[in-house]
C-alpha cells in the first residue's frame, strides 16, 4: 500500500502522474491521484529525488492518505447504517451493486408508460454515469457509495462536454430522483444530488409555419413525406404517432381520428379533414399502419424520418434554427413538431374553445398549450384581439370599414356640388384610407 509511478521498458515514465496502492474490502486498488510528478525523477522510488520531485511526492502522500481515510469512514458509516436500519426494521440492507444501476431504474414503478426510446435514452444516461464513476473511483462498487463530491464531479464533466442548460437539468434530475426512490432500503443515507442546483435555461420554443411555407412543403414534399406531412398539418399530431397512425384509430364514416399519444398516454380525439381524408383513402390497406413506411423509418431508424423532414425543410427554404450562446448546437424553432404549434396557434387565433383544442392535442392542461404552443404573431395576435374585444377599445367609436362607408356615402351626396379636382382628391384620399 503506497505511492506508485508507471515507468516504460526503458526506464522513462509512461504517465506524468503519481497512482496510488491501497486495500480495501479485501481488495487492491490503484488509482490515479491526479497529482503531477514533477522535477527529475529517480530510478526507484527509495532514493530521494530533487526538491520538485519530492514536493510532488509529498502532495500525493496527502492525497492518498485522504482518500484512504475517507474511504475507511464511510465503510463505517455505513456499517452503523446497516446495523441501525437491521434495529429499526428487523431486516438487512440490500446493498445494490453500481452495476446494476440500469436495471434497478427499469424496475422502479412508473406512473406514466414508458415508450421504449425514452427508457433507452434514460438508460444510456445511467450507463454513462456508471462508467464515469467506475473510471474516476474504481473502489466504489455499490450505490451507497457514491458521494456529493463523486456527484459533483459528474456535473462539471457534463458541463465540460458544453451540454444545454435543458439537458443538464434533465441528467441531473434522473439522477437525482433514483437515488431519492432508492432511498436507505440500498443504504444511501444521502442522496448525493439533493444540493445539486438546476442550471437557468433558456428556454427556445417551436414557432409556427406562415401559409406560404405551409403551401411551400407541400410542393417540396413527395411520396411517404407528403403523406406524413398533410398528417401533421390535419391533426397537430406527434411525429411519431403521424408515422406510427393505424387504421383502427380512424372512422372514416364518423370522420374522426382518435389515438392514445406516444408521450403522454392521453386521448386524442380528432376530426378528419377533407384533405386528410382523401390523403388516407389513396392508402392500400396492407398493413396495421396507414403509411407503413413512414413508421418502419421510426422504428427502425429513427433518425430516418428526421432526416428527411430537414431536406423537405431546407428545399423549401425555411430556416429552421436559431443560434443560441448557452448551447452547443443551434436550437430548431421551426420542424415537424412546428406542425402542432401552428395547428394550436390557428384554432386559437380563430376562436376555437381551449377545451376543444385540449381534445384534439391530448394536453392534460391550459397551461401547457398557452405556455408552449400558442405563438401568434404580431398580426394574428391583433387580429384575434379585435374580433375578441369590443369595438370601442379596439378601433374607437366605429370600425374601420364602418368609416369608409360612412365617408363614401357621404362623398356620394356632396359629389353634385364639388368640382372635379376635389372629387378626384376626395376619391383618392378615400382609396388610400381603405387601402391602410
Amino acid at each position: 500500500m503506497g505511492l506508485e509511478i508507471t515507468r516504460k521498458k526503458d526506464g522513462s515514465l509512461r504517465s506524468k502522474w503519481w497512482y496510488g496502492r491501497f486495500t480495501m474490502n479485501g481488495k487492491n486498488t490503484t488509482i490515479n491521484l491526479g497529482v503531477e510528478i514533477k522535477g527529475r525523477v529517480p530510478n526507484t522510488l527509495r532514493k530521494v529525488g530533487d526538491l520538485a520531485f519530492e514536493r510532488s511526492r509529498t502532495q500525493a502522500q496527502v492525497k492518498l492518505d485522504g482518500l484512504i481515510s475517507e474511504a475507511h469512514s464511510q465503510k463505517n458509516a455505513e456499517k452503523h447504517l446497516e446495523e441501525l436500519y437491521a434495529l429499526k426494521s428487523g431486516s438487512s440492507i440490500e446493498q445494490i451493486p453500481l452495476v446494476g444501476i440500469e436495471s434497478c431504474w427499469l424496475n422502479l414503478p412508473s406512473r406514466k408508460r414508458r415508450t421504449e426510446l425514452w427508457e433507452k435514452n434514460q438508460c444510456t444516461t445511467l450507463r454513462k454515469f456508471r462508467e464515469f464513476i467506475g473510471e474516476r473511483h474504481p473502489a466504489v462498487k455499490y450505490l451507497s457509495q457514491v458521494t456529493p463530491r463523486m456527484a459533483q464531479e459528474w456535473l462539471r464533466h457534463l458541463d465540460e462536454l458544453g451540454y444545454a442548460a435543458a439537458t443538464y437539468n434533465d441528467k441531473m434530475h434522473l439522477l437525482k430522483g433514483f437515488f431519492e426512490r432508492m432511498g436507505q432500503d440500498a443504504g444511501i443515507g444521502r442522496n448525493p444530488f439533493s444540493n445539486c442546483p438546476t442550471k437557468l435555461k433558456t428556454t427556445v420554443h417551436h414557432q409556427p409555419f406562415t401559409l406560404d411555407e405551409l403551401n411551400r412543403i407541400l410542393q417540396h414534399a413527395d411520396g411517404v413525406m407528403r403523406s406524413i406531412f398533410i398528417v401533421g398539418m390535419c391533426t397537430a399530431m406527434r411525429q411519431g404517432d403521424c408515422c406510427q397512425l393505424k387504421w383502427d384509430a380512424v372512422d372514416l364514416l364518423g370522420a374522426f381520428i382518435t389515438v392514445h399519444t406516444s408521450k403522454t398516454g392521453e386521448t386524442a380525439e380528432i376530426p378528419l379533414f377533407p384533405a386528410l381524408r382523401e390523403e388516407i383513402e389513396r392508402q392500400p390497406r396492407t398493413d396495421k399502419y396507414i403509411f407503413p413506411k413512414a413508421a418502419k423509418l421510426y422504428q427502425c431508424k429513427n433518425f430516418g424520418i428526421s432526416w428527411r423532414v430537414k431536406q423537405v425543410l431546407k428545399a423549401a427554404k425555411i430556416k429552421t434554427d436559431l443560434e443560441c450562446e448557452d448551447r452547443i448546437q443551434n436550437a430548431t424553432v421551426k420542424g415537424f413538431h412546428s406542425l402542432r404549434t401552428t395547428w394550436i396557434t390557428m384554432a386559437l387565433s380563430a376562436g376555437v374553445p381551449m377545451e376543444l383544442v385540449r381534445r384534439v392535442t391530448g394536453h392534460s392542461t391550459v397551461e401547457v398549450v398557452l405556455k408552449y404552443y400558442f405563438r401568434p404573431d404580431r398580426e394574428a395576435f391583433r387580429s384575434a384581439l379585435e374580433t375578441a374585444m369590443p369595438r370601442l377599445l379596439t378601433q374607437g367609436t366605429a370600425p374601420a370599414a364602418d368609416q369608409s362607408l360612412q365617408e363614401l356615402d357621404r362623398l356620394a351626396r356632396e359629389a353634385p356640388n364639388l368640382d372635379k379636382p376635389e372629387l378626384l382628391e376626395r376619391l383618392k384620399a378615400l382609396v388610400d384610407q381603405v387601402a391602410a
